[in-house]
């Protein structure tokens, strides 16, 4: 039996992708027999361990968070300190950094350090977190420079959750391991779905095609660009239902019509039931993605992907048989491939059905857990042995 120590910024009930990883993974780690510790922030000044649902500790260190919730501060009040004793105290075996960026991670860098432990990197990115020209964005760059030279200092096995995330550790200097692939229960999440009746709600004809968008709404997540692109195909009973909720609320809520609709930030059991009402899940991100969870969800639920060619795409979509990875974000590229599915039926039957085998046999959480067990960490016990 192996004591984990999992470090992430966010973790359950804050919602996004790392903290549906890290919980996920716990809790696949809890029932291959493990213990696991997760340490998050807190915007609490209490600290404390308790045992979820799922038999996984959780330690939270007392921080704020800026940047719209998205950046956790450790403070250094003694309620910190007391918790970093806390986790001395413990027996641990393993530690596991998700991303590079927060000082949760540096905080997680300190605890392998005392305790000589050989941390697990598991990145989630592709990519500089900005690549504004702009003061802004130079000083976002500047810090995860300096964020990564921190958590390289600890010399940790580096892995990552996609291979072009993997890829892109290796640019930045680190020796690349392994890929611990973002993945997902599919029989769970297609069962959660909501029996919203989107035709009804939103008054679509049964007989439209509909294209999902799901996101933060963000510029370089594309939104914008879907818009632009379905709004911009005449002649066709194409709809869009964009969900999310970010910077451009706004813009997004703005360029409503008969055609493009928003339902703003949805739950998971309502996002299930929208990818499995659309005909296609379209995500033109020119973000520095990792895996994104979408994707996999979208296979889940049979949805035909058109995707732009961000991490995680070729590893979801590894041929053309399985989906559409855009070569460019263009908008005639965006509506000509929507267009494909939209006049070839029985091809959006094939490429939903091929990407929905593939994701439910190889990106389940077992297999992720399991791999990241026997691949990463009885490797490393047997070397430091």
């Amino acid at each position: 039996m192996r004591r984990i120590l999992i470090a992430s910024a966010y973790y359950a009930p804050h919602m996004g992708g790392v903290e549906r990883y890290t919980e996920n993974l716990a809790k696949k780690l809890a029932e291959l027999g493990n213990e696991v510790v997760v340490v998050t922030s807190s915007d609490s000044e209490r600290t404390g361990s308790f045992v979820s649902e799922n038999n996984v500790s959780l330690i939270e260190i007392p921080s704020v968070s800026l940047m719209n919730d998205r950046f956790p501060i450790i403070k250094p009040i003694p309620s910190t300190f007391r918790a970093f004793r806390q986790i001395m105290e413990f027996p641990i075996s393993d530690i596991i950094i998700n991303t590079r960026y927060y000082p949760i991670c540096h905080f997680a860098c300190r605890v392998a350090e005392k305790k000589h432990i050989r941390p697990v990197l598991i990145d989630h990115s592709s990519g500089y977190l900005s690549t504004e020209i702009s003061p802004m964005g130079y000083l976002m760059r500047l810090y995860e420079g300096l964020s990564t030279k921190i958590i390289s200092r600890s010399k940790p096995v580096a892995c990552a959750v996609s291979n072009r995330s993997l890829q892109w550790i290796k640019s930045l200097g680190f020796s690349p391991h392994s890929v611990i692939p973002n993945s997902i229960d599919a029989d769970a999440y297609c069962s959660s779905a909501s029996k919203r009746d989107w035709n009804s709600e939103l008054n679509i004809s049964p007989d439209a095609f509909v294209v999902a968008y799901a996101g933060r709404l963000i510029e370089e997540k594309g939104v914008m660009k879907a818009i632009e692109a379905i709004d911009g195909i005449h002649g066709k009973n194409i709809h869009l239902i964009i969900a999310g909720s970010g910077p451009l609320n706004t813009a997004v809520s703005n360029a409503q019509n008969e055609r493009i609709h928003f339902v703003g930030r949805l739950n998971e059991s309502d996002m299930s039931s929208l990818l499995r009402y659309a005909s296609c899940f379209l995500m033109p991100s020119e973000y520095p993605e990792g895996m994104p969870t979408v994707l996999l969800e979208a296979a889940a639920q049979k949805c035909a992907i058109v995707v732009s060619n961000c991490a995680g795409a070729s590893d979801i979509i590894p041929e053309s048989n399985f989906g559409t990875v855009l070569k460019d974000c263009a908008i005639g590229s965006i509506q000509k491939a929507v267009l494909v599915y939209f006049e070839n039926p029985d091809l959006l039957f094939e490429h939903s059905h091929n990407v929905h085998d593939l994701v439910c046999s190889r990106f389940t959480w077992s297999q992720t857990a399991f791999n990241l067990c026997t691949n990463v960490l009885d490797t490393l016990s047997a070397n430091n042995n």
